[in-house]
């Protein structure tokens, strides 16, 4: 089964033929915990930053000081994971392309979520964050293989570019 996780959700599937995926990360941060033992996988799509503005409908896997938690508590719950044998990846997080940008989103959900993450006492391998591109992520359950597949991000008035990057296909956590 296909399972799509929107901006500011999450799934978490133990189902070997399952793939779940992810579109566009820029900005947001893309949050993969993968168990090996259990071959269980959990994917967010972190929007923003904290969860200081949240309000009753948001969900907690939109927030980088929240999401890391959340998942790693799905995953407990659900399937039994433990928070020693998850393995854990980073994407997106883009850099900002304007010197002028004061918000600089994808450098605090990178950072948010790296303190979230330290705060746990889980500790990051994967890493496929900042620069320009966006990213799709195509994680597969049964390997815990990750494919990146990666598109330039266009500035105003530029025009698009020739052809994308091919995907990479990540090593996953065999």
């Amino acid at each position: 089964m296909e399972l799509i996780v929107g901006i500011g959700g999450f799934a978490v599937s133990d189902g070997a033929s399952d793939v779940v995926k992810t579109f566009a990360l820029s900005t947001c941060v893309g949050l993969i915990y993968y168990s090996m033992r259990k071959r269980v996988l959990g994917m967010s799509h972190i929007q923003l930053p904290n969860s200081r503005a949240m309000r009753s409908e948001d969900k907690l896997s939109r927030f980088a000081d929240m999401a890391p938690e959340h998942l790693m508590k799905e995953m407990m719950n659900k399937f039994r994971v433990s928070k020693s044998e998850l393995h854990i990846s980073l994407y997106g997080g883009v850099d900002s392309r304007d010197a002028n940008d004061c918000f600089k989103i994808g450098e605090k959900n990178l950072a948010t979520v790296k303190a979230a993450l330290k705060a746990l006492g889980l500790v990051y391998s994967e890493v496929d964050t900042g620069g320009n591109d966006s990213r799709t992520l195509v994680a597969y359950v049964s390997s815990g293989v990750v494919e990146v597949i990666k598109r330039p991000m266009l500035m105003r008035g530029a025009p698009p570019p020739r052809g994308a990057a091919p995907p990479t296909a990540r090593p996953g956590f065999r």
